[in-house]
Formats: structure tokens, sequence, C-alpha cells
């Protein structure tokens, strides 16, 4: 009888999987990663049958978690503008607070490894802030284009400012207010 499945084990490889891919890209080896969790090769492939459905599990739980600290507090109270602002602080801050994650994202984000429907089940977990932000480009000049190009005008000025801030700790709010009052100009 096969042992049952262990979630601390299963966020172990996880969590190996972000240190190496950081470091050596995603040609990191998955017995590399067996062996920064502490598990044995073998181990691996029972959570994670294959290299591209470990990928596809790690890109999904890490925009899982992007996607939940941008909520935290995210109400329907306030304005769009209240809302984006809260959108847009949590976003490059948790970003600016998460490097590996973060370079993680960038490289599964351009792999052909990572699958469209997991990308439509990050898509779909981030209904809320995705649709807010469709929500107030309708209005100004990205109004009658694909919704998804706003959207990645917003990842990529995210990007960006989280960069500046990475660079210029000491000044990092200034920047991503300043960075948010441009987003804000050019959505509206």
């Amino acid at each position: 009888m096969a042992r049952p499945k262990s979630e601390e084990r299963r966020q172990s490889i996880l969590d190996s999987a972000i240190r190496l891919v950081a470091r050596e890209g995603l040609s990191a080896a998955t017995a590399a990663i067996a062996k920064e969790a502490g598990v044995p090769n073998g181990s691996l492939f029972t959570y994670f049958p294959t290299k591209a459905d470990l990928l596809n599990a790690l890109y999904l739980e890490v925009k899982r978690e992007l996607i939940s600290s941008v909520e935290d507090g995210l109400s329907d109270a306030g304005g769009e503008r209240e809302q984006l602002l809260h959108l847009w602080t949590r976003w490059t801050h948790w970003e600016a607070a998460h490097p590996e994650k973060r370079q993680v994202l960038a490289q599964l984000a351009v792999s052909d490894e990572v699958l469209e429907s997991t990308k439509e089940a990050v898509l779909a977990a981030a209904h809320r802030p995705v649709s807010l932000v469709h929500q107030i480009a309708r209005h100004g000049a990205l109004g009658d284009q694909d919704p998804a190009l706003a959207g990645a005008m917003v990842e990529a000025l995210a990007s960006t400012t989280t960069d500046f801030m990475s660079r210029d700790p000491e000044h990092a709010e200034q920047i991503c207010l300043a960075a948010f009052e441009f987003l804000w100009k050019a959505l509206r």
C-alpha cells in the first residue's frame, strides 16, 4: 500500500524548487531539487509525475500567493482609485519582498512548460483584481482594445516599479506612489 502524501513534503519540494530555479533557471535538475528538499528523488515524482507538472504547480502556487496578498484587505468600499491603489501597493511591495519568487515567475511566464490551463487557472484566481483593472481601463485610451493589453501593461509597469523600488529601498514608497499616479492617469 502506498504511503499517503504529505503536504509538508510537497511544500518542501516547491520551496526548494523556488530557490533552485531562482539560482539556476528552469534547467535546475529535479534530483537537485529533491536533494535540497531532503526527499529521495523518486519521492519528488510521487508528488509531481514530471518536471513540467512541478513547474506548473510552482507557477500556480506562487501566483496564488501573490493574488492572496493583493486581495488581502481589498474591499468594495471606496472608489476605483482607492481599490487600485490598494492592489498596486500590495503587488509591488510583495514583489519587492520576494525577489526569488519574482524571478521564478518571470522565468515561468515565458516558459513553454507552463500550460494554458495553468495560466487560465491563475486568471480565474485573479478574477477580482483583473476585473478591477479592466473596469478602470474601459474608460480610457485602451477601452476599445483587448482587455488583456491593459493587464499586460499593468504587469510590465509593476515589474519596472518593483525594480526601481528594490534598487532604492529608501525611496521605495515614493517610487511606488509616483508609478501609481502614472498608472492611474494611463488607465483613465
